[in-house]
């Protein structure tokens, strides 16, 4: 199980670097992409605006020319955002969005608190679930400088979401977990489900679940944390 989730930290790690490149094409697949946010563009309070991101240029449209029936385009705001060259004019930028959210999430370890005379545990077994919540997305439009005194332009991505989950996964049965009332050993099935808060940078996606599992089979009733709460990591993929 230790090497299982080695390779899912590894390749989390892979895709986090390779979503690293510098084109807005590339942001998209991040989620900055044409449509409604709210912004606060020159100081001012925030707005609604709509944005059409291409290659240099980011325009943004208030929420009253997008309601006309005839867009004038020249009504835009237009940043500048070319990928090596900083504008002189240029100032750090915030978009923000909400959504509904959609993730694959699995919970990589689940702490059990003690029961009775029997003592805490760490789980660290298989499970998949499914989640469901709603997410705030802000992306920080900026400039980094290099060493050589250059500058490339950066998008980072950060995102926040409330939901709940439910999947399924698998838990050893035993005598120690059951006190002493099997006297075989078996991975079980359980159903899990709960609460979840997540924390995201870029593609990765990391988070904080309280929940519960419950033993599937007939020996549910032996298994001193059936149904009995736990707190979890979860990292998980966003899917929409």
């Amino acid at each position: 199980m230790n090497k299982a989730v080695n390779i899912c930290i590894v390749a989390i790690a892979t895709v986090a670097l390779l979503s690293s490149c510098e084109t807005l094409k590339h942001y998209a697949k991040r989620g900055f992409t044409e449509g409604f946010y709210r912004s606060h563009l020159h100081l001012q309070k925030a707005k609604k605006v709509y944005v059409l991101p291409s290659d240099d240029v980011i325009k943004v449209f208030s929420a009253e020319t997008m309601r006309q029936k005839i867009i004038d385009t020249s009504e835009s705001l237009k940043i500048d955002f070319p990928a090596d060259t900083k504008p002189l004019d240029f100032q750090t930028y915030f978009f923000r969005k909400n959504s509904f959210d959609l993730q694959a999430l699995t919970v990589l370890f689940r702490y059990r608190p003690a029961l009775q005379d029997f003592p805490a545990q760490l789980s660290q077994s298989y499970n998949a679930t499914a989640y469901v919540g709603y997410r705030t997305d802000i992306y920080r439009l900026s400039y980094k400088k290099t060493p050589l005194q250059l500058y490339h332009r950066s998008i980072t991505h950060y995102g926040f979401s409330v939901g709940v989950f439910s999947g399924i996964g698998s838990e050893r049965m035993d005598e120690f977990n059951s006190l002493g009332a099997l006297s075989t050993e078996y991975d079980g099935i359980v159903s899990l489900s709960g609460v979840a808060a997540i924390l995201a940078i870029n593609k990765v996606s990391f988070g904080v679940a309280l929940g519960a599992d419950h033993l599937l089979d007939k020996n549910r009733k032996y298994w001193v944390s059936n149904d009995k709460p736990w707190i979890g990591l979860t990292i998980s993929l966003n899917l929409n």
